[in-house]
């Protein structure tokens, strides 16, 4: 993997040992889009449509929780009002396998 070219970036903060970027629109460093676009294209899943329903969430095996790529045998160990929470804020999507050959 690719450095985080805001490792040493003027207006970046470390948070547990992560280097992030600063919360300005304006960041010094220029190389942070580049960086995104390669973090994107390391991906196996992408965001497909919103789930909405209990049971379209049980019927996938990967889904995109704000963002990030989780097993559906997570939720089945949280409680259901939680649930049942992200659901109504449209946390989660589903997840699309990128094709391997493209």
């Amino acid at each position: 993997m690719k450095q985080n070219p805001c490792r040493y970036c003027i207006s970046s903060f470390e948070h547990n040992g992560k280097h992030s970027p600063g919360w300005g629109k304006n960041c010094p460093c220029n190389y942070r889009e580049e960086h995104e676009k390669y973090l994107f294209s390391q991906r196996k899943f992408y965001e497909g449509e919103p789930i909405t329903t209990i049971d379209d969430l049980l019927n996938q095996e990967w889904v995109m929780w704000n963002g990030r790529t989780k097993n559906t045998e997570v939720f089945k160990h949280v409680q259901l009002a939680t649930v049942i929470r992200f659901l109504a804020s449209g946390a989660f999507k589903k997840a699309i396998r990128k094709e391997e050959g493209k």
